[in-house]
C-alpha cells in the first residue's frame, strides 16, 4: 500500500492549484487553441540546462466528440483528445520541443465505458530531470482490477525516450497484487509477486530479476497510449 500512497502524493504536491493553473493560461494563452482548456501544467528542468522547462496537458472541448452511450458507465462520453506540449525555456522564451495527440487518454473510453479518466487519477511529475507519467486503470463494473503503468521519460539523444516503466496490478476483492519494473537503461527488468494489500505482514513475496533482449527505446513523440503496452508488456507476457 505504501508504494501506490507515495506516488499519489507526488502527484498531489505537482498538481498545481487553481489560481496557479490561472497564472499558466495567462502566461502561455498562446499554447492554447481556441475550443482547448488546461487541464495542468507543470515546470522543471527537463534538458538539464539549468532552467525551467514547462509541461502543459490540453484537453480538447468540441462538442462532436462527445458520445451518447447507451450501455454501463456515464451517459455521455467524453473522447476529446489531450494534448502533452512541452516547451523549453530559452534565453528569450519558450519553443516547443513536444506536441502530441496521441499518448494520453481521453476523459472516457468508447470500449470500456465503465473506465475512469485514467489521467486525472493518475499524475505527471518533473523529478530530478525526468518526466513521469501515471495513468490509473480503475473500473466501476467489469473488472476487480486496478491497474497502474507509471512511464519514466528522459531527454536524451534530443528526443524524451522511455528508460523506464512500472506495471502494478491489485485486485480490490482479493487483495492480490504485482509490480514488473522494467528500466531500459540497464535491460533489466524485475518481478514481485505474491504480495497481498489486505495481509501484508502474512504473505511472502517473491521477486524475480531478468534481462530484458531486444527491446528498442521508445520515443514519446510517437508514441500512443497503447504503444509500450503492445511493445513490451504484451510481447512480455
Amino acid at each position: 500500500m505504501k508504494y501506490f500512497f507515495l506516488f499519489f502524493l507526488a502527484c498531489l504536491i505537482a498538481a498545481p492549484s487553481e489560481a496557479q493553473l490561472g497564472s499558466y493560461k495567462k502566461e502561455f494563452q498562446n499554447y492554447i487553441p481556441k475550443g482547448w482548456v488546461l487541464d495542468t501544467a507543470l515546470r522543471g528542468d527537463l534538458n538539464k540546462d539549468q532552467q525551467a522547462d514547462v509541461v502543459l496537458v490540453l484537453r480538447n472541448t468540441d462538442p462532436s466528440n462527445l458520445k451518447k452511450n447507451d450501455g454501463l458507465g456515464m451517459d455521455q462520453l467524453d473522447l476529446n483528445p489531450r494534448r502533452l506540449l512541452i516547451l523549453f525555456k530559452t534565453g528569450t522564451g519558450y519553443t516547443k520541443e513536444l506536441a502530441s495527440d496521441d499518448f494520453l487518454p481521453s476523459i472516457n473510453d468508447e470500449e470500456s465505458t465503465c473506465l475512469e479518466d485514467p489521467f486525472s487519477e493518475g499524475g505527471i511529475e518533473i523529478s530530478k530531470g525526468l518526466l513521469k507519467i501515471r495513468l490509473h486503470y480503475w473500473l466501476s463494473c467489469g473488472s476487480w482490477y486496478v491497474t497502474d503503468y507509471d512511464y519514466i521519460f528522459r531527454y536524451q539523444n534530443k528526443k524524451f525516450e522511455l528508460i523506464g516503466l512500472d506495471v502494478s496490478s491489485f485486485h480490490r476483492a482479493s487483495g492480490e497484487s504485482s509490480i514488473t519494473s522494467y528500466n531500459f537503461s540497464t535491460r533489466k527488468k524485475q518481478t514481485i509477486t505474491g504480495m497481498n494489500e489486505f495481509e501484508e505482514t502474512k504473505v511472502k513475496p517473491v521477486e524475480k530479476w531478468e534481462k530484458i533482449k531486444n527491446l528498442r527505446l521508445l520515443n514519446l513523440a510517437e508514441m500512443t497510449g497503447e504503444t509500450a503496452i503492445e511493445e513490451i508488456v504484451n510481447k512480455d507476457l
